[in-house]
């Protein structure tokens, strides 16, 4: 479990992605960077938070402290305008960033509780939001915000 927390860390944020030239004007590509420069904020601040042990406790330490970094980036990702043509998939991406959350709030949780069948379902949920979150963050453009895992 140690290191599906250190992986996911890595997905949390990294999820989109710098996109080529589509045609489109330079709003999509303003708002484009905006987001990236976001997402290169965060990514490396979430990514150096060490991964718990196996200590349930340190699960909900590790998990709060991921999640609130992931809840100022995501909530500031929320605050931009994304243009019309992209504003739908966006809105699917927030969503699957907002699950993700969620979920890292109940990992919180469940390590506090000391429930290792909730961290397992929380981390299973974490990773389904990123898996779906990654490749939409690509189609978006938003490089930096998608999990460039080797």
């Amino acid at each position: 479990m140690r290191n599906a927390l250190a992986a996911v860390g890595t997905c949390l944020v990294l999820a989109a992605g710098c996109g080529g030239d589509d045609g489109e004007d330079g709003a999509a590509d303003a708002f484009r960077a905006e987001a990236n420069a976001i997402c290169a904020d965060y990514g490396p601040k979430i990514a150096a938070v060490p991964p718990p042990l196996e200590d349930p406790d340190e699960w909900a330490a590790i998990a709060g402290d991921k999640g609130d970094l992931l809840e100022t980036a995501v909530n500031e990702l929320r605050n931009l305008e994304p243009p019309e043509d992209l504003g739908e998939r966006y809105d699917e991406w927030l969503e699957l960033k907002g699950r993700s959350l969620t979920a890292t709030r109940d990992l919180q949780m469940a390590g506090a509780a000391h429930d290792e069948e909730l961290i397992a379902e929380a981390l299973a949920t974490i990773e389904e939001a990123e898996g779906e979150a990654d490749p939409l963050a690509e189609e978006l453009g938003l490089s930096d915000c998608a999990a460039n895992e080797s």
